[in-house]
């Protein structure tokens, strides 16, 4: 069995995807999937890597910020080509055109945790720092 979960839209509607993930993988739904923040280096919760480039994302509550991080990381002359480069976009219902991608509008807790992350930047570094993670595309 195999079931297809555009991250993104995972991001936007956490609660209605993974209702849908845990369905179909037979586990009961809990809450707490919501917040895995409030997991991170309790005993039987998530252990992070140092070297996992996306730890500093996982440290923070469900948010919008990581959605368009790419955007102006590549040239533009790739942006440009990216149907070429990469077709697959195309077959997965991505624009390979859209910079920066729409991909919907969040829900209220996903908006609200983006603006309390993007307020609080200095405290996620901090965090970050503190738990010797380096930053993704910083």
């Amino acid at each position: 069995r195999c079931m297809m979960v555009y991250y993104e839209q995972l991001v936007l509607h956490p609660a209605r995807w993974m209702k849908e993930v845990l369905e179909f993988l037979e586990v009961p739904w809990n809450e707490k999937v919501l917040h895995h923040e409030s997991q991170i280096n309790k005993s039987g919760g998530i252990s992070l890597s140092r070297l996992e480039k996306s730890s500093d994302q996982i440290i923070k509550p469900i948010n919008t910020e990581p959605l368009d991080k790419w955007v102006g990381f590549y040239p533009q002359d790739v942006v440009d080509d990216m149907d070429k480069i990469a077709p697959m976009l195309n077959k997965l219902g991505y624009d390979p055109k859209a910079n920066p991608p729409n991909y919907g509008v969040p829900d209220g807790f996903v908006l609200h945790n983006t603006k309390l992350v993007l307020q609080q930047i200095t405290f996620w570094k901090q965090k970050a720092k503190q738990l010797h993670i380096k930053t993704a595309m910083a």
